[in-house]
């Protein structure tokens, strides 16, 4: 494991932590991955499945969790920071994954979540992927995506039907930018099956829009971004693999049917749309995507700090992709700066992705969600073109390698300046407990919280475990500080309160640039605040077919304003304001400056 002479201070003394090799066996032995093989001494094998009963995860366990644990708020037991208040939310939402006792692959990697401000009161809204009737299935229901408006305190309202945004199709998750330059977000449906564009009409009404986006393959995550610096949003789509359900069948751990491994799956070709006037072209073989990879995840950054956006892709079971953006072309460069592979040098079922400055030196970090048996990746920037890999010194590898992890949301939780982590943890075998010794279906949540140089302590969220997937976070009620939404595969959502404390702790940025690319997606921020600097950008994606608030989060420590913010707008420009009270959101317009000012719930301004 490298580590750097400047990241001393990141590995503990007088020693670091290596995984035993018996870890790495288990790897090579299992081949896990996003879904993953049998142990070799069973042998996985195809099997037919005659006339199974229709039936989905666990539904006994997932009917008691939406019964007896969801009538009432569950309290968040001693110094955790945050508080389920699903039921309180008026969210009622139990994920169909379409299953049918057939173990088909796509059943195993849904749903993902968005929050955005769809109808522009200032207030995020929530979408939320469902599957639909896979083949097998008896069902003669015809399930949709879920659309709430946020009613302004954190309480929402079902609207999916008045709003034309319940897509019907096989959805994995979505994405949110603003492709037509009229200031509303719009919004990018991820299906098994053609992906749908719904453009929005600015109050959260939405209707299909056939703009060339309409990718066929079974799309995981997607990213709007201005890969070319022509002032509109391009789209770059992260394809899964080939996979035909009509002629899947089941593999075998001894006698047991188990969904198969993706590697038995040949990987669907990532896409990049250029965004032509509001009309996509697909560019992916002139801009240098590649072709291969079984694509999860995808976080963009300015990585190398020249000024446009580079793009990192999570794939299962496949080397990890890092994009670096040339102008009009993109260089991979994942192997020759280290985060392409694992520390042994095999590929990995990785799954989300986030890029941030979590060791607070301005120096972005790459953090990665992986399959069980497998840590989940943190790799920092060097300054040098070469991330080091501080999983393990960092603190966040020994505790994920029972987990196989997914959605990731990267929030300062606590209001102290330093960017914490959500990750989102479940099976995809719901028999794993049958024939991986200490394993199970459902697997708490982890919140790993960051000691502001890169050291994490972990904690597990409350309550009974389910099988997440999807993560997404932002302010649902106004009080400032980032709360969270966590999405279960079969099973319901789960809405999470922030109750850290004082809403000064927090000063919350929203960038409004010039038409097209109206929410500023590519600005960076840099915040001094005391004798800190703090490193933020406005970008598309991260997690894990999720879309969070793009608003930029300010926790403030113990001080009560921001000294000066730093914005490089996406063209380059340079602005900045000063002496900044924290307790408030503030519209930042290119150009003017902070035009509106809103207090936080409860900050008394």
């Amino acid at each position: 494991m490298r580590t750097h002479e400047n990241d001393q201070r990141l590995v503990p003394k007088p020693k670091t932590f290596e995984p035993p090799v018996f870890l790495f066996s288990l790897i090579v032995t299992l081949s896990l991955g996003g879904c993953a093989e049998t142990p070799k001494e069973e042998g996985p094998t195809d099997a037919t499945v005659s006339e199974p009963a229709e039936q989905g995860y666990p539904p006994t366990q997932a009917g008691d969790i939406e019964e007896n644990d969801r009538t009432e708020q569950d309290p968040s037991p001693g110094d955790f920071p945050f508080t389920d208040v699903t039921a309180l939310s008026g969210i009622d939402f139990v994920h169909y994954n379409g299953a049918a006792g057939r173990h088909l692959f796509v059943e195993t990697m849904s749903p993902g979540v968005a929050l955005f401000d769809a109808d522009g009161d200032g207030d995020l809204d929530l979408y939320l992927a469902n599957g639909a009737p896979l083949p097998g299935s008896s069902s003669t229901e015809v399930p949709s995506n879920h659309f709430f408006f946020n009613r302004g305190d954190g309480t929402f309202e079902d609207v999916t039907e008045s709003s034309g945004a319940g897509d019907t199709g096989y959805s994995n998750g979505s994405t949110v930018g603003d492709y037509d330059g009229d200031g509303d977000l719009d919004l990018y449906v991820l299906n098994y099956g053609p992906n749908v564009l719904y453009r929005n009409d600015g109050q959260g009404h939405f209707q299909s829009a056939e703009v060339g986006a309409e990718d066929p393959a079974w799309s995981i995550a997607a990213a709007f971004l201005d890969y070319d610096k022509d002032g509109d949003l391009d789209l770059y789509v992260v394809n899964y693999l080939m996979y035909d359900a009509q002629t899947e069948k089941a593999c075998k751990a001894g006698a047991l049917e188990i969904y198969c491994s993706p590697e038995r799956y040949p990987p669907a070709p990532d896409r990049l749309y250029r965004n032509d006037g509001g009309r996509f072209v697909d560019v992916s073989s002139e801009a240098g995507i590649l072709p291969s990879g079984r694509g999860m995840g995808i976080a963009v950054s300015d990585l190398d700090d020249d000024g446009d956006q580079d793009i990192y892709v999570a794939n299962d079971r496949s080397q990890n992709f890092l994009y670096r953006n040339d102008g009009k072309r993109f260089t991979e460069v994942g192997a020759e700066a280290g985060v392409g592979f694992g520390e042994t040098g095999r590929s990995e079922g990785s799954m989300g992705a986030v890029v941030g400055d979590f060791t607070g030196t301005g120096k972005m970090a790459i953090f990665h969600t992986n399959f069980q048996k497998e840590p989940n990746r943190f790799y920092v920037d060097t300054g040098r073109g070469f991330f080091d890999d501080l999983t393990f010194p960092s603190g966040l590898g020994l505790p994920s390698l029972e987990m196989v992890s997914w959605g990731i949301a990267a929030v300062d939780v606590e209001g102290d300046g330093d960017l914490d982590l959500a990750v989102g943890n479940g099976h995809v075998w719901e028999n794993a407990s049958e024939f991986i010794p200490g394993s199970n279906y459902f697997q708490p949540d982890q919140l790993f919280l960051n000691d502001g140089t890169g050291r994490f302590e972990t904690k597990e969220f409350p309550g009974p475990a389910l099988s997440s997937r999807g993560v997404a976070s932002g302010d649902l009620d106004g009080d400032g500080d980032p709360d969270l939404v966590i999405a279960s595969c079969g099973g319901p959502v789960r809405v999470w309160r922030n109750d850290v404390g004082s809403p000064h702790r927090f000063l919350l940025v929203e960038l409004v640039d010039q038409p097209p690319n109206t929410h500023a997606y590519g600005s960076r921020a840099i915040a001094r605040i005391g004798a800190r600097s703090l490193r933020r950008e406005v970008n598309d994606g991260g997690s894990y077919a999720s879309h969070s608030d793009t608003r930029i989060y300010l926790g403030l420590g113990d001080s009560d304003h921001v000294e000066e913010i730093e914005i490089r707008w996406p063209d380059g420009s340079v602005e900045k304001e000063t002496n900044i009270a924290g307790g408030q959101s503030v519209v930042w317009r290119k150009g003017e400056g902070i035009v509106s000012r809103r207090p936080l719930a409860g900050a008394g301004r």
